[in-house]
């Protein structure tokens, strides 16, 4: 079984977390403080449960707008798929449909998907527009921390 490591917040110990532990919080084998939890895969978030995901994360967040019936957010859907494995234990990737939860897209100004926000302490940090590699979504998550 596949494992991922999450770096503690409080001393910065790197912690191996199984992946049939995704979405729990474990505790630091150095500090024994929370850790956040290990997401690996895209959460598929809507108007309901955006807000409650992002307060109760605590670490950054990447949050995608796509809408199914757009064919560059269905063709960039693995690239996001693979940056949020890339990025486990260090970000949380989520995708929102632009089409379902049209007052959520407004509330970021979205006018064109695919897009992506970087969200820290649930503020907006950056923005990245259009379909791109999951080696560029990673380096554009490093460049803004």
């Amino acid at each position: 079984m596949p494992a991922f490591t999450v770096t503690c917040p409080s001393c910065g110990t790197a912690n191996r977390i199984p992946a049939d532990k995704e979405g729990k919080a474990g505790r630091c084998g150095t500090c024994h403080r929370e850790l956040p939890p290990l997401y690996y895969q895209p959460q598929q978030l809507a108007e309901q449960t955006f807000d409650p995901f992002v307060k109760g994360y605590g670490g950054p967040v990447l949050v995608e707008f796509w809408a199914p019936w757009c064919p560059h957010c269905r063709s960039y859907a693995p690239a996001v798929r693979k940056a949020a494995e890339l990025l486990a234990g260090t970000a949380a990737v989520v995708q929102v449909n632009s089409q379902d939860n049209p007052q959520l897209a407004g509330r970021f100004g979205v006018r064109g998907i695919p897009v992506m926000f970087l969200l820290k302490e649930g503020r907006i940090v950056a923005q990245l527009e259009g379909a791109r590699s999951s080696d560029e979504i990673v380096a554009w998550f490093r460049r803004q921390r």
